[in-house]
């Protein structure tokens, strides 16, 4: 049974964990608190640097074990704080060296994953993974873990921590801010921001600013705070389980600590009969035994590495690493229901419909859940009106009924993109017609918001918007880049798409959009500030 010592050092805490098949045989950890603001990434290496050879000898120590017993080194190799990985990796690179070990770097996020899955047992879980620079819906699809989605702006936690220190609380905020929240009961006018599977938080923190400006109280502002970003991340997170057809929820990351997101992801899941894992909140922080576990698994894999090839990857992303351990389900169904919404077919004055149904959401503010219904349902009605006065190709939109929040539409017998190319391959021509058809859509001063293979339908090589709940009837250049952002990175996750192709799209859109030009440029700069990883 080998037997694997981790060493984490991505940010705040030096940690190093050792572990087998069996259990979690140490874990020990150093994290650097900053006298004020935020972290400085020399002060924390300094730390690192300071603390790394106790924290291993503390660790060795708690196993009973030395070093002649450890059959692998891992260690975090990214994404992270560049000078903390450096003296993370250069430790892990002299324990290889004078003992003669194996050396794995090891992606750190894929390291929570799979901690999760060790401590709950969950099988194939959909994780959402909450932690100050990263913000992410995962799951693992053919032979890797894939991003589903992810924060748009900046990570949720480097958004509480942001707050926090402009309002003089200590580093981590996270707590302090849950502290104050359990006090608050207003919720205010936070913006709700969700495109699809993507989040954003930078509007939240410039809107919580403003609110104490005004002489809101923190208490209210920080329930407001948390009330909202968690419902959107929960949001997403159901939605990503109707795109996979998986039954398991894992939770994991510092944020994942939090108790009311934890109840929030537990009470989507009861609701949705799904199963929700709760990572132990030991394990929800940095800790050097989710590298060792991480690690292990691959060196089981027969993976290795070259001393040469471990040098640091501070962007280092989850869906560039083979993880060959989990026979993941490909069992696709299609269903028209969704997270959001009760979808079933039914009969308009003789005429085949499909009769969609806003169901609320008891782990949702009733106030916020009430809000977010009432603008989808309007929004949804006024686009698909939109659609059918210009003639793009979408259901016909029949009837919509406030007071019970739905909408009658046609029902169009045919398959979804997503189940299109399941059956037809990625590379079928279909792909071309994407841009085309979006850029048909914006010429008519329409976005969709949610535009990903699950919200087109083919019939006969066309294809036809559906939910447009998200979009605008007055959209800037924002939104429609928006709409090839998701198309783009929905396709990325759910299928093994080429760049080729997805620029096929891109020239598609610049060939028939009159100011397609322009959408791309606004298009390349929101990619360029995706500060997650």
């Amino acid at each position: 049974m080998p037997v694997v010592m981790g060493l984490e050092g991505t940010a705040h805490t030096v940690s190093c964990g050792i572990v087998d098949d069996n259990s979690i045989l140490s874990n020990c950890s150093s994290s650097y608190v900053p006298p004020r603001g935020g972290i400085h990434p020399r002060e924390a290496a300094d730390h690192h640097a300071d603390h790394i050879v106790p924290v291993i000898e503390k660790a060795l120590a708690e196993s009973g074990l030395t070093m002649k017993d450890i059959d692998l080194v891992a260690f975090s190799q990214g994404p992270g704080l560049g000078p903390c990985l450096r003296v993370v990796a250069t430790a892990a690179r002299t324990l290889s060296l004078k003992f003669s070990i194996p050396i794995q770097g090891v992606n750190h996020p894929l390291g929570h994953v799979e901690i999760g899955r060790k401590l709950s047992k969950a099988a194939d879980p959909v994780m959402l993974y909450v932690s100050g620079g990263n913000t992410q819906v995962i799951a693992h699809l053919r032979g890797r873990y894939r991003v589903l989605g992810e924060t748009t702006d900046i990570g949720l936690g480097n958004m509480l921590d942001k707050f926090a220190r402009e309002n003089g609380i200590p580093f981590p905020g996270g707590p302090r801010i849950e502290e104050l929240a359990r006090r608050g009961s207003k919720l205010l006018e936070i913006p709700y921001s969700v495109k699809g599977m993507e989040t954003s938080f930078s509007g939240i923190l410039t809107a919580a600013f403003a609110f104490l400006s005004k002489g809101e109280s923190m208490e209210d502002v920080c329930y407001s705070i948390q009330e909202v970003s968690f419902a959107m991340l929960t949001e997403v997170l159901e939605r990503a389980l109707y795109y996979t057809n998986k039954r398991e929820i894992l939770l994991a990351g510092g944020v994942a600590r939090n108790h009311r997101l934890r109840e929030m992801v537990s009470s989507m899941a009861k609701e949705a009969g799904m199963s929700a894992y709760l990572t132990d909140e030991r394990y929800c922080m940095d800790n050097g035994a989710m590298i060792a576990q991480a690690g292990l698994l691959m060196y089981e894999k027969g993976m290795r590495e070259k001393i040469e090839n471990t040098g640091i990857n501070p962007r280092f992303r989850i869906d560039e690493v083979e993880a060959p351990w989990i026979e993941s389900s490909n069992n696709f169904s299609y269903s028209y229901s969704g997270a959001e919404s009760r979808v079933y077919e039914s009969d308009f004055f003789g005429r085949p419909a499909l009769t969609k149904e806003r169901i609320a959401k008891s782990y949702r503010n009733s106030q916020l859940d009430r809000k977010i219904r009432t603008a989808r349902l309007k929004n949804e009605g006024s686009i698909l009106k939109r659609m059918n006065e210009v003639g793009t190709e979408s259901p016909v939109l029949y009837d919509v009924n406030q007071e019970n929040f739905s909408i009658i539409m046609e029902r169009l017998p045919a398959p979804t993109l997503e189940i299109y190319l399941r059956e037809n391959g990625i590379d079928s021509g279909i792909i071309a017609s994407i841009g085309k058809s979006i850029a048909d859509l914006h010429s008519h001063m329409m976005s969709h918001g949610d535009l990903t293979p699950n919200n087109i339908i083919v019939i006969k090589e066309k294809l036809y918007f559906i939910d447009p709940s998200m979009g605008s009837l007055s959209p800037g250049d924002e939104d429609f880049a928006t709409d090839l952002f998701l198309i783009s990175e929905s396709l990325k996750a759910l299928h093994d798409v080429s760049n080729r192709t997805l620029r096929s799209i891109r020239d598609e859109y610049l060939r028939w959009s009159a100011r397609g030009k322009e959408i791309i440029e606004t298009l390349e700069k929101m990619e360029k500030r995706r500060r997650y990883v």
